[in-house]
């Protein structure tokens, strides 16, 4: 995370914690953040903290980062599962703003996609507050609460299953006499050709591929096999899947929007 805002900030504004003294050095090394071990030193005064640490970490974490109560900041976390609601009890007695975002590796080229939200007690301009300092990740979109664990399971993992199907292609080509190195360049070229198909067809459209069949054709032979051995269910499960454990981690509140 570090890494990130670093290219859209002055580092002098930028402080950073780790639980490796050496992993401390090497950020602080690389992008000129204080960075250290300390979460309630690197938290003093800071406006806005950043959470990004493993699930099971993230109570503690934060609980020691808000150690010295201070007046109400915003806590942003990246944490998978962590709801709005849960992140605000963890704060205990501290008041906070509070905000979960999901967001895909894209966002290590500043360009990802990141789905932000927030509590309906929220002050108004808080939103903009946030999403302006992060700005430099990426593009935001406010999503209520509710609709938090798909986001990641189709913005994050989606990004996984995808490349687990690339894999396929890559190998099909590979099998077939084509080059390694052709064959992910092929691979690649092709995601984003699927990319930009997705992007032309809009979201009512069911089938998105349908420009690049022609009946009888070679593309129509593949589309025909993936259909009859129902590739597509079989995502939709897998996003599925990942909604449910992210469900299992933390239960998604009410209450939150």
């Amino acid at each position: 995370m570090a890494r990130l805002l670093a290219g859209g900030h002055p580092p002098s504004r930028l402080r950073a914690t780790t639980r490796s003294r050496a992993h401390a050095a090497e950020i602080a090394a690389a992008y000129g953040i204080a960075t250290g071990e300390d979460n309630a030193e690197a938290a003093s005064g800071a406006d806005i903290l950043v959470l990004a640490v493993r699930p099971d970490q993230a109570d503690a974490v934060l609980a020691e980062a808000l150690r010295v109560a201070e007046p109400a900041r915003y806590v942003v976390s990246f944490v998978a599962g962590y709801s709005v609601a849960r992140l605000t009890s963890a704060a205990g007695p501290t008041p906070v703003h509070a905000f979960r975002v999901a967001t895909n590796v894209a966002a290590l080229e500043k360009s990802g996609v990141l789905a932000v939200s927030t509590a309906p007690s929220s002050p108004a301009g808080s939103l903009e507050r946030v999403t302006a300092a992060l700005r430099p990740l990426g593009t935001f979109v406010p999503l209520p609460e509710s609709h938090q664990d798909t986001a990641a399971s189709t913005l994050g993992s989606g990004a996984a299953f995808l490349a687990l199907a690339a894999a396929g292609v890559r190998e099909a080509a590979s099998a077939g006499g084509v080059a390694p190195e052709h064959a992910l360049l092929f691979t690649v070229e092709a995601l984003e050709c699927a990319a930009a198909l997705l992007r032309q067809a809009g979201p009512a459209s069911a089938e998105p591929w349908a420009s690049l069949v022609t009946p009888g054709g070679i593309t129509a032979a593949g589309i025909d096999s993936l259909l009859s051995h129902g590739v597509s269910d079989h995502m939709a499960e897998a996003v599925r899947a990942a909604v449910d454990r992210a469900r299992v981690v933390t239960p998604t509140p009410t209450e939150a929007t």
